[in-house]
């Protein structure tokens, strides 16, 4: 970093996507400009809103600043096809969200179709890890596999 310009965002607040071991994947679709929303439990605290600034994280690692665009709650059995595309994972279905999502939900212990999300849409404002978005489209693709692999497995549609 050559000078105070480049570094305007350390004071930002940080956050994360994921768990870890997911950290640079989601962080990695953020940088393709794939993921532009994200859900958290909707009985933990809401961190953000409209305007706020946030660098992501990956393992502590600086990658990128998002701007949250809106932020709300909802039933995890309301979200719809469009915010599942918005997410921008797996193959961008909202087969592929629900299965994830509940599964992520339910390793933490807290599943349920109504249980309450908080969801934030947000846009990419800059880069940070120019090696990570180089990999990004290779990301991507991975995604769009593991999404094909988990759905052709399925035998009956998510309920």
């Amino acid at each position: 970093m050559n000078s105070n310009q480049d570094v305007w965002w350390q004071s930002l607040p940080t956050t994360s996507f994921g768990s870890n071991g997911m950290e640079e994947q989601l962080a990695g679709l953020i940088l393709a400009g794939r993921k532009q929303a994200t859900v958290w439990n909707g009985l933990d605290e809401n961190p953000t809103e409209a305007g706020m600034r946030w660098v992501v994280t990956v393992a502590d690692r600086p990658v990128a600043v998002i701007e949250t665009l809106e932020v709300g709650q909802c039933r995890f059995s309301d979200i719809d096809a469009d915010f599942a595309w918005t997410e921008g994972e797996g193959d961008r279905s909202l087969a592929f969200w629900r299965i994830t999502h509940q599964k992520f939900f339910e390793q933490e212990g807290k599943f349920s179709p109504d249980m309450l999300l908080w969801w934030e849409r947000f846009k990419l404002v800059e880069t940070i890890d120019h090696d990570l978005a180089a990999k990004a489209a290779d990301i991507v693709m991975r995604e769009e596999q593991e999404a094909h692999l988990l759905l052709a497995g399925r035998t009956h549609p998510p309920g």
